[in-house]
């Protein structure tokens, strides 16, 4: 609606002239009779109205070529400016899921160097009790009370080693 105010403000005083020169003012008859001269008076005002309606009709529709124009360009550069912002925008979003993406490769990185270390302390406990099982067997027939206490504690700390690294 806005948009068409200015088209409509240069219009409006082409339009006066136009109707004012849609109703010429013809000359008023004082007799019944309908003269040649009259009639012919009357044909010079008409084609005269004709013709100063059809310069106005040209000047309106300048005007109008004028203003489209103007919308048109203003139309172009908005949509411009629009696409200029949204690439500006689109890069920006498109940089911070870089970054996260970095920070999660990262992450992942961080959490498998911990399964690493974790499967080295279990594979160092596993053989530390292949090792005490072993002793314990050359020992003597019976595992000894201490010998399994010492496997348990290896154990219950492999255990807590475990769930501590996974949190």
């Amino acid at each position: 609606m806005a948009v068409w105010l200015p088209v409509l403000k240069a219009a409006l005083p082409y339009v006066s002239n136009i109707v004012a020169a849609a109703i010429p003012a013809f000359t008023s008859r004082k007799e019944q009779e309908v003269s040649s001269d009259l009639i012919a008076q009357q044909i010079t005002e008409l084609q005269a109205a004709v013709t100063h309606n059809a310069e106005a009709v040209k000047t309106l529709a300048a005007q109008l070529e004028k203003t489209l124009t103007a919308l048109q360009a203003s139309e172009s550069e908005m949509s411009e400016r629009l696409l200029v912002q949204l690439k500006h925008q689109l890069g920006q979003q498109l940089s911070h899921l870089n970054e996260s993406l970095a920070r999660g490769e990262s992450m992942a990185n961080q959490a498998h160097a911990q399964v690493t270390r974790l499967e080295g302390v279990s594979a160092a406990l596993l053989m530390r009790v292949e090792e005490l099982e072993l002793q314990a067997k050359l020992q003597s027939g019976k595992p000894r009370r201490l010998d399994i206490l010492v496997v348990g504690i290896a154990l219950a700390a492999m255990l807590l080693a475990i769930v501590s690294l996974l949190r």
